[in-house]
């Protein structure tokens, strides 16, 4: 009898000690908040069905001060994707499209620069990026730009593949623009209306919407910020199926469950298990590095719209989502019904920190080294970041030679982008870059020999040097070196159309 009392003692003990302690874990977010240095951050934990921890951190915006809340919205960028490819699984289970149907098959017009993979291209390889294209290739045709979506998917085309088609894994915003384009073609309703009337409306999604207008006038909205400035809201609608969704916590808590549930919410089946099971395989495989090998990752991949790990032992489903001013994340862990929900209104890693020591926090692991970890990450990258900016501004010359600021003047065109135009206002030289030029306008100010520094108005990126080519002193055309990780500035080439 006492061995018996003593090993259920010891069982208790254990238990016990197992049992997240979310008051702990909720004072190691607060504190990595202001580590990070992000404003606002709202953390939600679900355990086998259950919330086991919420908690909002830091503030939403300067007008609303307080912390954001389960209900305050976030742009959630690109964890839009897994609506598009749920969105994409209900057609194919109605009977309306297949997964391996070509693209061209429900949008005729579609094109892209090689022949063989315009014609070949499937659906499913537009949801799980082995296009060609490389990672973000292409985006500046979205961002901050006054094209449809329609106009996107078309200038596409201009941009040539980068590597063999389905050799190997390039993130493409693109090719999920074109996804909802498929939506739209085969259902006969909007991508938005769509993912509305199949997903949010069953779920009671009531907070999520693509409508930028609600979304930037909502009374509980986190503004976005750079590091910890506020910035200006801005539309991403024209990302449509890639990132044009803004949701909240407790909206991505249903999202989340309706995952885990195989597909079901209140009894109705609205995915079956069959399409959940393809979407959660891996389609494009990723390499592990050091991080991955140290920390209990041994495989990695991309299935449709989720990526996909290992991590101690078990499965992870996850994605993450940025744009200027906001980073978001959700994880999965199927076998143990697990949903991790980050939204933050500011660029930084702390999402992807949150993720690990969430997973780690409910399997009573340390979970507490994982700030530590990422903030050494963090403070590498700003020191690299600070050399970069310091080793181009040693390009900058004195007093470079450059012709008459006149003699730049004209109308530029870039094949895929668009047009850029050139001119003098109050007697200083200015650049436009016409689709976007809400964001890409600003003055041009000598830097080098026929290179002019490019202050424009976005906060999120540096300023950029244009450097103009001159052959037999007449103006060709310019390029832009914009060093940064999301947009290929250094793959546009304007050439002159009218001076």
């Amino acid at each position: 009898m006492r061995s018996f009392l003593f090993v259920a003692t010891l069982l208790c003990s254990i238990k016990l000690f197992a049992q997240p302690n979310a008051s702990e874990f909720e004072s190691f977010l607060e504190k990595a908040t202001q580590d990070f240095n992000v404003p606002g951050t709202y953390v939600m934990v679900v355990d086998n069905g259950k919330v086991v921890m919420r908690s909002g951190y830091g503030k939403k915006s300067k007008a609303q001060p307080e912390a954001p809340n389960e209900e305050t919205l976030f742009a959630i960028a690109s964890l839009s994707k897994a609506f598009s490819v749920a969105a994409i699984a209900v057609l194919v289970e109605e009977g309306k499209l297949a997964w391996d149907d070509p693209v061209k098959k429900h949008l005729p017009e579609f094109k892209l620069h090689d022949p063989y993979v315009t014609e070949n291209i499937t659906v499913e390889d537009l949801l799980c990026h082995r296009s060609g294209l490389i990672t973000f290739d292409g985006d500046l045709l979205w961002y901050g730009t006054d094209y449809s979506r329609e106009e996107v998917v078309k200038r596409i085309a201009e941009r040539p593949l980068s590597c063999g088609f389905r050799e190997q894994f390039g993130y493409q915003n693109i090719m999920f623009i074109t996804a909802g384009q498929v939506v739209e073609a085969v259902s006969g309703m909007t991508w938005d209306e769509f993912v509305k009337v199949k997903f949010l409306e069953p779920l009671e999604m009531n907070r999520t919407t693509t409508d930028f207008e609600r979304f930037s006038m909502d009374r509980n909205m986190a503004m976005p910020h750079i590091a910890g400035e506020e910035i200006f809201t801005m539309s991403y609608e024209n990302s449509g199926a890639t990132a044009a969704l803004n949701s909240c916590a407790s909206d991505m808590q249903k999202w989340t469950s309706f995952w885990l549930n195989n597909g079901i919410h209140n009894g109705d089946t609205l995915l079956s298990k069959r399409s959940i099971d393809r979407i959660m395989t891996i389609h494009t495989p990723l390499p592990t590095g050091n991080f991955d090998n140290t920390n209990g990752t041994n495989f990695k991949g991309y299935g449709l719209g989720w990526f996909l790990m290992d991590y101690q032992g078990d499965k992870i489903v996850h994605h993450g989502g940025g744009l200027p001013g906001y980073i978001t994340k959700v994880a999965l862990c199927p076998k143990d019904d697990v949903a991790v929900i980050v939204l933050t209104n500011d660029m930084s890693s702390l999402p992807t920190m949150t993720m690990y020591a969430a997973l780690d926090w409910l399997k009573g692991r340390d979970y507490e080294k994982w700030s530590e970890t990422f903030l050494a990450y963090k403070k590498a990258g700003e020191k690299r970041k600070s050399d970069r900016e310091s080793a181009r501004l040693n390009e900058k010359e004195e007093d470079p030679v450059v012709f008459e600021s006149s003699e730049y003047v004209g109308q530029y065109e870039d094949e895929m982008f668009g047009l850029a135009e050139v001119f003098i206002d109050q007697g200083a030289l200015n650049l436009r870059l016409l689709p976007s030029k809400e964001l890409f306008s600003g003055r041009l100010t000598p830097w080098s020999k026929h290179a002019f520094r490019f202050d424009h108005n976005d906060p999120f990126l540096t300023y950029g040097v244009i450097s103009f080519t001159v052959e037999k002193d007449e103006i060709k055309g310019f390029t832009i070196d914009l060093p940064n990780q999301d947009f290929h500035f250094d793959k546009l080439d304007f050439k002159v159309v009218a001076k």
